[in-house]
This record gives C-alpha cells, structure tokens and sequence, in this order.
C-alpha cells in the first residue's frame, strides 16, 4: 500500500450512507465539494493526489464510517490518458467557472463585508485550482480592482 500511495496520481473516494436522512450526505457532499472533487458516479469521487487531499479524505471517510456508512480512499496509479485529460478538463472547467462567477461579482460589489466575502471565496476557489484554470487572474484582477473603487469612495 505504501509503495502505491508513493506513486499514485489520483485519489477515489468511495462511499455508501444509509438512507435513513439525506443530512449525511448532504454534508459529504459538501465537504468533497470544498476539495474540488469531480463525480465518477453517485458514491464516487477523483481528486488528484496530494498528502494534503489524501488526510481531507481520510477525515471524510472516517466521519462516515461514523454516520454508520461504508468508505474506501483508494489510490489510483494510472487511468488512460483519454480519461486523465478528461478529469483535469472537468476540474479546470469548474474552477474556470467559479473564477468567472467571482469577476461577475466583484463588479456588483457595494461594501467591505462583500469585498472581504469576495476575498474568502477567491481564496477557496484557489485551494480547489488544481490544475491552474483559466481566469484565476482575472478574477484576482477584479477582485482587486473593487477593493481599489472602495477605497476612492
């Protein structure tokens, strides 16, 4: 297992919850949303490799083992290359959409409260660019531009 994390590109999280309440699996959902996780299927999700996302993931896996599901974090050495182009386009994609969203706001933005909102958001979406996604610049662009009209105003 050591030599196979030591050469894993990717990481699959698994995982089942009972149907008993839809909070459980709400609150994966978010969790694996805050990593930048692209869906392989209901109950299964890839993120790329990393000992910073293997603990997130770890943590996860444990919290629902602790709602009385079942979750597995599994090491992925190799996909095809068709398929490991595909999951950093998605990834890419994503982020390229946040970061579009974040420009779209800060050109609305009216007081620091949004500003600094704005900021936190900017922040998590950079901790979620894992493959370094059109628009970051941008977005920082804007988002710097509207703390420059809070100050003139």
């Amino acid at each position: 297992m050591l030599q196979a994390m030591a050469e894993a590109r990717w990481l699959v999280l698994t995982w089942r919850l009972p149907a008993v309440s839809s909070t459980p699996r709400v609150a994966t959902w978010r969790s694996l949303q805050r990593l930048g996780a692209v869906s392989l299927t209901p109950g299964a999700v890839i993120l790329p490799f990393t000992e910073h996302l293997l603990e997130q993931l770890e943590w996860i896996a444990e919290d629902i083992a602790q709602r009385g599901g079942d979750a597995y974090v599994l090491p992925v050495t190799e996909l095809p290359e068709a398929d490991d182009a595909d999951l950093r386009r998605r990834m890419r994609e994503d982020r390229r959409l946040e970061y579009a969203q974040l420009r779209e706001a800060a050109s609305r933005t009216r007081d620091e409260r949004e500003l600094a909102a704005l900021q936190r958001a900017l922040g998590r979406a950079v901790e979620r660019d894992h493959f370094a996604s059109a628009g970051r610049t941008s977005a920082e662009r804007a988002i710097r531009q509207a703390a420059r009209r809070k100050e003139t105003t």
